[in-house]
């Protein structure tokens, strides 16, 4: 009986493969259609010479026999800006596809838009063309692209840059000692991933209300637009001064701005008027006992510190609007946002760091310099119970003061009643922005007719220093005498 079973299964196996194995029959009818995710493909401003990200689309199969796309290519052929990619094969032509049963395939598109010497905007067109059985459908792709001036790991010498087409810089770009940058309003500098502007010599950018200056990540695609990290920093190097911001915005950075470097001989400056620094992925400004004035200035949406102060150093921030509600990563975090462990100020008279003694041996060194260090007039807010730490050693100054400010930061952890250090604090008090979410759409930190920053500021402040009169958008602050915290100015 045994040899009986073991005759009859291996026949049954045998019929099963026959019949399993046997070939099905193309789909031969010219009336069958394909089916595809979309009739058109869009890829957002490319920048002239870097590739774009991927997109994709699929074609459907939908009936129960299979079909071959006997050809499917680009309608441009070796000309396109376009590139495909068919079930991981690269190539603008490819034939003999064949889709199993209501099955699917995918197809890849990748543009790279070359320099076309147009300021404007352009717009590059082709088609993806897909013969089925003598029946010829196709799937549009449409890119727009932005010719660009591009700096590649440069050195520059004094020169102008002007609004007429953007600037590109990969793999960093350094203004020589002694040398000069100007950069004119309504100028937009996009930055390739992890690279940086980096100051020897001077940086001066000079925008409007108008028309503003604005340094950004060099992707615009879908989520890319608000994501932080997208490239390095403006990095001041210690040995430059007198560097000048003005309506300037530096969006997306891994660190809006790095003033210094750990370095007790020398001391770098900048001035930063009506500025906004934001959706750092760590900081929006990191500084080594730098010298900083800053005033009508936003400092927003930073994965860490939206101010590191390391190593003492003179800061004098005026009328500034300092919001830590977290920075961007969509697709990398529940929510869209990054969790910040780290509060919104960070200020120290020291530096602790990792040196090479005269036999090349690591040792630990500490870096001290005396800080001073003022806020007047200014909010500082965050999401976390402390928004505030400081820490310092005492074989240096350390000297601080926050004069009408709103500050969010545990009640219990800093004495709000010294003279020395604080006068009229409004504590953790909600400022009500009208927008401090990019979730939410386009930053806006005007205050809310309800905000308590509201007429919490000091004239005399203003009075001291003459170029506070105006805010941001250039409305008066002493036509009721009661100006308000922050950059914004409420006007009902």
């Amino acid at each position: 009986m045994k040899g009986f079973f073991k005759i009859l299964f291996s026949v049954g196996l045998l019929l099963l493969i026959l019949f399993g194995c046997k070939d099905e029959k193309l789909l031969t009818d010219k009336n069958a259609c394909l089916y595809f995710s979309t009739d058109t493909v869009y890829f957002d401003t490319i920048l002239t010479t870097l590739g774009s990200v991927t997109k994709r689309f699929k074609i459907y199969n939908v009936y129960d026999q299979p079909v071959e796309i006997s050809e499917l290519y680009l309608a441009q052929g070796s000309d396109s800006y376009f590139r495909l990619n068919v079930d991981g094969e690269k190539g603008e032509n490819h034939k003999n596809i064949l889709i199993p049963p209501d099955d699917s395939i995918y197809v890849f598109v990748e543009v790279t838009i070359d320099p076309l010497n147009a300021n404007s905007p352009l717009v590059v067109k082709d088609s993806v063309i897909c013969l089925t059985n003598g029946n010829m459908q196709d799937i549009k792709l449409i890119a727009y692209g932005q010719d660009v001036n591009l700096f590649r790991n440069e050195i520059i010498k004094s020169q102008t840059w002007t609004s007429e087409k953007p600037y590109l810089i990969v793999e960093n770009m350094a203004i020589d000692s002694f040398e000069v940058l100007t950069i004119e309003p309504g100028t937009i500098v996009y930055l390739h991933n992890y690279s940086s502007l980096i100051v020897w010599g001077r940086l001066e950018a000079r925008g409007t209300l108008e028309n503003p200056i604005l340094f950004t990540g060099a992707r615009f695609d879908g989520e890319y637009e608000n994501t932080a990290g997208q490239w390095g920093t403006i990095y001041i190097h210690p040995r430059s001064t007198g560097n000048l911001l003005e309506y300037v915005t530096i969006r997306n950075a891994n660190a809006g701005i790095q003033v210094g470097y750990p370095d007790l001989d020398t001391k770098s400056s900048v001035e930063l008027r009506n500025c906004m620094i934001l959706n750092s992925a760590s900081r929006g400004i990191y500084a080594f006992g730098g010298n900083i004035t800053a005033y009508n200035t936003v400092i927003a949406d930073c994965g860490m510190y939206a101010l590191g102060l390391c190593m003492g150093g003179d800061y004098h921030f005026y009328q500034c609007t300092i919001s830590n509600v977290s920075a961007f990563y969509p697709g990398y975090y529940k929510g869209g946002y990054k969790s910040r462990a780290f509060p919104t100020i960070l200020f120290t008279n020291y530096y602790d760091w990792a040196d090479l003694d005269d036999d090349f041996r690591i040792i630990d060194v500490t870096l001290k310099r005396d800080l001073n260090l003022e806020f007047a007039n200014s909010i500082i807010y965050g999401v976390l119970t402390q928004e505030i730490y400081k820490d310092s050693v005492s074989d240096a100054e350390f000297n601080y003061y926050f004069d009408h400010c709103l500050i969010k930061n545990h009640v219990d952890s800093l004495d709000y009643e010294d003279p020395e250090h604080f006068n009229f604090i409004v504590l953790n008090e909600d400022p009500n922005f009208i927008n401090d979410s990019i979730v939410l759409g386009a930053y806006d930190f005007q205050l809310d007719t309800l905000s308590t920053a509201k007429d919490s500021g000091e004239i005399r402040i203003i009075q001291d220093h003459t170029f506070l009169e105006y805010d941001y958008l250039g409305n008066s602050r002493i036509l009721d005498g009661q100006p308000d915290l922050g950059a914004f100015e409420r006007y009902e």
